[in-house]
């Protein structure tokens, strides 16, 4: 049943967790205003490098932390013995990480994938790795503080993050402007502070004692999430590095990725619910034995469609007004004429976590690296093609059409250990309705029409969610605010 306490912890988690990334957008006013288009770009490439080296020196550990405590939260001494195993491997792949990028692995990566020396070594590139790692560290804490259901701590270390970022990086710009000491060293000392603070609090309660026995386990559970990770990383950052590559100008990489900052929001809120909703359903899988969707199940992904088929549009309409107001250089509002497709994407991303959720409850993690390595196989060659003909609008589509090939491919995998019974129209027919209305719109109408086509998208999406939604979406709403 989606409780008036489930619908209030989620939005604790959503809000609050998405703060650490929010701190980028919110950002956006000063590093737009005191660096160059250029140097923008520049700084999103090592923030893209940032996690993907923290992907690797997390080997999967961050997700083995949070999904297997369920195992063992009932067994005091052995959950110790457990998470101690997690903090020996976080410590040891993390020194190594640091040792192998620093040593050759940093510039190997940077003339492989751009072509030529655009990222520095010293000092950006050393402060990045050790970023990298202890983001890590940190965000290893912060889910398993979510499966704890620990929702005070969890504020305290994502809100530091959020306050300490803004301030570090504000005080470092307006000292250095159009460098990047302001937001590569001001986003590390944040990190740092909150993976120090992370690892005192791991510390202290389960200590430093691994156990042998848990190696094996963790490594057959952790590998496949650590391919998985790395692949989702092809498919989320390779775009700005093949913009790179084939448009030469950092100052490309900055219009697409501020583009993708603007809609980030509804990535951070759907992986906020996701997060909160996912102990929920585990919790059912597990007292029910179920292998099977069910009423209550799908009413909170029912519950999430309503949400952003409603959202999409209002953010669509209202940041092309809003944010002139505070960023005013005008080579960032390229952007708004490829809001709507980006945004639309995020209606097939409820699919993707629908899919992923059993896969991980019932470890069949090993189904993940064959999934994305399709998933980045497309992506790439759709990335190349797309951008070398087609510049930015190509990368654009790309980061579109990726989304159903990779909820397709989850399902495909899926569908061997869950069986889905669902209300078709719900999930899949009425988004689609909205998402084929913004693509046509976008793409046939005429630009001096573009405030009226994003105002009738608005209308069909209002229009869906009263016909398809609305005997669950009232309730759920009455119960949120008590009434």
């Amino acid at each position: 049943m989606v409780t008036k306490q489930f619908l209030k912890s989620s939005l604790i988690y959503s809000v609050v967790g998405a703060l650490p990334y929010a701190s980028g957008f919110l950002l956006l006013i000063w590093f737009t205003a005191y660096l160059t288009p250029a140097q923008f770009g520049i700084n999103v490439l090592y923030i893209s490098l940032m996690y993907f080296i923290q992907i690797i020196s997390t080997f999967g550990l961050d997700a083995s932390a949070s999904l297997m405590y369920i195992d063992y939260r009932d067994d005091k001494p052995r959950l110790n013995e457990f998470m101690g195993t997690i903090l020996y491997g976080l410590v040891g792949i993390g020194v190594l990480t640091f040792i192998v990028f620093s040593f050759g692995g940093f510039r190997l990566f940077s003339t492989s994938i751009i072509g030529r020396d655009l990222l520095e070594l010293i000092p950006f590139g050393i402060i990045t790795i050790l970023s990298g790692i202890m983001n890590g560290i940190f965000k290893t804490y912060s889910t398993v503080l979510i499966y704890q259901q620990r929702p005070e701590r969890f504020f305290f270390l994502n809100i530091s993050n959020f306050i300490i970022t803004i301030g570090a990086s504000l005080a470092i710009l307006f000292a250095f402007p159009f460098t990047l000491y302001g937001p590569v060293i001001g986003r590390f000392i944040a990190i740092a502070f909150t993976a120090i603070i992370s690892m005192v609090f791991l510390l202290k309660e389960y200590g430093f004692k691994g156990n042998r026995d848990f190696i094996k386990p963790i490594f057959i559970f952790a590998f496949p999430i650590l391919i998985y990770g790395l692949l989702t990383w092809v498919v989320s950052y390779i775009d700005r590095f093949i913009i790179v590559r084939f448009m030469s100008d950092p100052t490309q990489v900055a219009i697409f990725d501020f583009g993708v900052k603007i809609v980030l929001g509804i990535e951070l809120l759907l992986i906020g619910l996701v997060n909160a909703v996912n102990p929920k359903l585990f919790n059912i899988w597990k007292e029910k034995s179920l292998n099977e969707s069910t009423v209550e199940i799908n009413r909170y992904y029912n519950g999430m469609t309503a949400l952003f088929l409603l959202m999409i549009p209002l953010f669509v309409i209202f940041a092309p007004i809003l944010i002139p107001i505070v960023i005013h250089k005008e080579v960032y509002y390229e952007a708004f004429g490829f809001l709507a497709i980006l945004a639309a994407g995020y209606l097939m991303r409820i699919w993707f976590y629908m899919y992923l959720a059993p896969l991980l409850y019932f470890k069949k993690t090993k189904a993940l690296p064959r999934v994305f390595a399709i998933s980045a196989i497309i992506d790439v060659i759709l990335g190349i093609f797309l951008i070398k003909y087609f510049g930015l609008i190509g990368a654009v589509w790309t980061n579109f059409l990726i989304k159903p090939v990779q909820a397709l491919l989850l399902y495909l995998e899926c569908r061997k250990v869950y069986t889905f019974k669902i209300n078709p129209w719900k999930i899949f027919y009425t988004p689609i309705i909205f998402i084929l209305t913004v693509l046509l719109s976008e793409t046939f109408a005429p630009a001096h029409l573009k405030f009226q086509i994003e105002l009738l998208q608005l209308f069909v999406a209002a229009g869906l969610v009263y016909f398809a939604y609305r005997k669950e979406l009232w309730p759920m709403l009455r119960k949120f605010t008590g009434r």
